[in-house]
């Protein structure tokens, strides 16, 4: 009879360390977003880069952002997942930010790469000369 039990204890205390390591890492669902997020995170960094091309080129920060022969790079506009657009706004003539809609909230503060809560990231423009 003590077997019976101490295989059925051992059986809840597995299944509840199960539950217990979906409930702290969020389970498949959240590291599928989690990705996601990091795709849509390395499209606005790659975006940002082109943003910085064009300028270069023009010596001035585009109002809408459109390849020029320096900066033909296939762009991705939207998101891969949900094609919700990526979208650009110059704040002064020397800077900008470029956004997405992402799935979770940043998890880390604000760096040079870091998104805000808003899911932007925010760059400075340096015109030449």
């Amino acid at each position: 009879m003590a077997k019976g039990w101490t295989t059925i204890a051992i059986g809840i205390v597995a299944a509840l360390a199960v539950v217990l390591g979906l409930v702290l890492t969020g389970g498949p669902g959240h590291a599928r977003k989690q990705k996601r997020d990091m795709q849509r995170e390395q499209d606005l960094i790659s975006m940002s880069s082109w943003i910085d091309c064009i300028a270069q080129s023009r010596n001035a920060l585009p109002q809408t952002p459109e390849p020029t022969d320096q900066c033909a790079w296939d762009q991705r506009a939207a998101g891969p997942y949900t094609q919700a657009p990526y979208r650009y706004q110059a704040i002064s003539p020397r800077s900008y930010r470029i956004c997405a809609d992402f799935e979770l909230p940043p998890q880390r503060p604000i760096d040079r790469w870091g998104r805000d809560a808003e899911g932007c990231i925010t760059r400075e423009f340096l015109p030449r000369g």
